[in-house]
């Protein structure tokens, strides 16, 4: 009895609360300590790899994007408020799903309802893809 008791202390998983680092939807840690984050494609065994970032959150910026781009409006989002500001892909192909998670893993922080990407404050909300062009 004593060997599957310690069998099943081992599988089971810790809460999230407990958790060391942040935990995000599509978002885990390298060993190296650098964020990576992929998403499956829909009634495929395949995934698509939108990255390696320095954050977790920028990981998950990336991933909520694909979800979005995925799955619409049906998605669990890391972060639900943001989107309507996160970039859209061109189509919902690999290559522009990952070039609009590059985008909105580059986005910096938010504060209230003003979006400071680059540093820019944004006047018209619709205007904000065109200022997403500064490097990481």
């Amino acid at each position: 009895m004593a060997g599957a008791n310690n069998s099943e202390q081992r599988t089971a998983k810790r809460p999230r609360e407990c958790s060391k680092h942040p935990v995000y939807r599509g978002v885990r840690m390298r060993s190296w300590g650098k964020w990576v984050s992929e998403i499956r494609e829909p009634r495929k065994k395949s995934r698509i790899w939108l990255g390696t970032f320095s954050t977790p959150e920028m990981a998950a910026r990336a991933h909520d994007v694909a979800a979005l781009s995925i799955k619409g409006d049906s998605a669990v989002l890391n972060f639900p408020e943001l989107a309507p500001v996160l970039p859209r892909p061109l189509s919902a192909t690999p290559p522009h799903i990952q070039a609009a998670a590059a985008k909105a893993a580059a986005m910096v922080e938010f504060r209230s309802e003003s979006y400071l990407p680059c540093r820019r404050r944004v006047r018209n909300r619709r205007s904000w893809v065109r200022l997403w062009s500064c490097p990481i």
